[in-house]
């Protein structure tokens, strides 16, 4: 689990948009989605990701609205809205720049520039809303920089369907701060939401920690520079893309019961690309 965080941090230092080291598998991830009631057959949609590209499939005749996502692959698959006059190549050629210079002005713009509506790792799956009509690309940040797939062609107009029935509520507040549940059941769906005024995107990543532990021992680990696993680690967690200001996603899981830090380790450009998590972004909360 030190392992896990340590790669964790290093990566997210490293890249703009993402944590996406698996160093650890999935405990019991559940990529199956839950029973979900709606005014309108939700559509289904599957990436892939592979060492060079992003396969979608599903995505004919989609229309803006909330789809079900499931994701393939070691990664994590999140789709990408850019504004006019900036492209995969530009955002790609940002993420570099960060990566290999701590170049803030490139996350700045690449934030600036792009909107991100959520995603999930390899063998997770949930909701996700394409907010209008527009192109949306599916990408994966990795510690090898940017992997790609196909842009999609969302059409409107935006097709009406209720949310699905969820077990509680995350929330990534300004501070950086988390909201929410602190009681979840060990198997089910969370409503991801980053609120609107964060200015910044925000993902989460659970981490089972030993019972008692607390934020000011996993901020001390994280702050650290420690390569040694924390005597307070245990192996399960999960992870999510990530969610610009203003939107929302559910995640599925299945996880060991316990208790677990939840963290966002998105680069802050207002501190110098600092993980959020570093700031303090962390919270207990426990599956039961």
């Amino acid at each position: 689990m030190g392992k896990r965080l340590r790669g964790t941090v290093a990566v997210v230092c490293a890249t703009a948009l993402a944590s996406t080291p698996l160093l650890l598998s999935p405990v019991g991830a559940d990529a199956s989605p839950a029973a979900m009631t709606s005014r309108a057959a939700v559509p289904q949609i599957t990436a892939t990701l592979t060492k060079k590209t992003i396969i979608v499939k599903g995505a004919q005749g989609l229309r803006a609205g909330r789809v079900r996502m499931s994701v393939k692959g070691q990664g994590i698959v999140e789709f990408a809205k850019f504004k006019a006059g900036y492209d995969i190549a530009d955002f790609t050629a940002d993420v570099n720049k960060f990566g290999a210079k701590n170049d803030v002005k490139a996350l700045k713009r690449a934030i600036a520039n792009t909107t991100i509506i959520g995603g999930f790792a390899g063998g997770g799956s949930g909701t996700i809303v394409f907010p209008r009509a527009g192109a949306y690309t599916p990408i994966f940040v990795g510690p090898r920089g940017v992997v790609s797939g196909k842009t999609l062609v969302v059409r409107g107009p935006r097709r009406a369907s209720s949310v699905p029935r969820t077990d509680g509520r995350i929330i990534a507040k300004n501070g950086p701060s988390w909201g929410g549940a602190s009681n979840l059941p060990a198997k089910g769906r969370f409503l991801f939401k980053n609120r609107g005024n964060t200015g910044v995107p925000h993902f989460v990543l659970m981490q089972q920690v030993q019972e008692g532990t607390t934020v000011d021992q996993v901020l001390e680990y994280l702050q650290s520079g420690e390569e040694t696993p924390p005597p307070w680690g245990l192996p399960a967690f999960m992870d999510t893309g990530s969610l610009s200001p203003g939107r929302s996603m559910t995640v599925n899981y299945d996880l060991p019961p316990g208790q677990y830090a939840v963290m966002c380790f998105f680069p802050d450009p207002k501190m110098g690309g600092m993980p959020h998590a570093l700031m303090g972004m962390i919270k207990m909360i426990h599956l039961t």
